[in-house]
């Protein structure tokens, strides 16, 4: 994030690929953000390769992942299960938490990869070998029930760099995003589909490289998850999967696998 989040939480590590965002590059992240407290997201998930994180993500139970279809595919090759997940409640550590093994990776079957595809259903489900230990800085987050408005203040998690030139920080940040319609987003050159979720805090602000797959929460539930922007901290908008679009590809990939 331009703004990044930064806090001890849940660290999920994950043997992946780095994946493009934004501009087609490396993982977004979050610019000009604050360290954040560990029991407020106590969902946040750390997805690795080679120990080196490439992208975030949330889990929506003890054995389920929410993240971006991108973190796999054209990164990685299928079926994507030499991934580990670690979790820990302290701040994201090279060398600390628990590992996880990945049992399955269920990207969107209908995944377009790039900017001319606009990212479309970059969604991803990845399933664990086994539960994680719920704790008080270790809890799922929860699905939406209703469609996102606009016009909301909603939380940005990430690891991603803190600077437009700077490296990924290893504490996780936070950001406050100011959710907009589509129409307006669209408005900034953003083109944006009906299955995202735009957010727009002005120039210097926002996700960029290693905050791919993060999750955007609001009122408790995870809203969307970071998918690309044009290019970060320029003052364009930010662009999220829409998680409530996706609502039954989710609930169809926990309840088969």
């Amino acid at each position: 994030m331009v703004s990044l989040i930064s806090t001890a939480v849940n660290l999920l590590v994950f043997v992946l690929i780095t994946i493009s965002t934004a501009d087609g590059g490396a993982p977004a992240k979050i610019l000009e953000g604050t360290d954040a407290e560990p029991e407020k997201l106590s969902y946040m998930a750390s997805l690795r390769r080679y120990n080196i994180h490439v992208c975030g993500g949330a889990y929506i139970s003890p054995c389920h992942v929410l993240t971006a279809a991108h973190c796999f595919v054209g990164r990685a090759n299928p079926p994507y299960t030499e991934g580990l997940v670690v979790v820990g409640k302290a701040a994201l550590n090279r060398y600390a938490g628990v590992i996880h093994e990945v049992e399955k990776v269920t990207p969107h079957s209908d995944f377009e990869r790039g900017t001319k595809s606009r990212w479309r259903n970059d969604i991803a489900v990845v399933k664990l070998k086994k539960n994680i230990t719920i704790s008080p800085y270790e809890k799922p987050i929860a699905l939406p029930t209703v469609d996102t408005p606009s016009e909301i203040i909603a939380i940005l998690g990430g690891w991603g760099q803190t600077t437009l030139r700077g490296a990924e920080t290893d504490r996780l940040q936070q950001m406050m995003v100011h959710v907009i319609s589509n129409e307006e987003c669209n408005k900034r050159d953003a083109d944006v589909l009906p299955s995202n979720l735009c957010g727009y805090n002005g120039r210097g602000h926002g996700f960029c490289n290693g905050d791919s797959g993060g999750p955007l929460v609001y009122n408790g539930t995870v809203v969307g998850i970071v998918s690309f922007s044009i290019v970060c901290g320029l003052g364009y908008p930010d662009t999220y999967t829409r998680v409530y679009y996706y609502i039954d590809f989710i609930n169809k990939t926990m309840n088969e696998s």
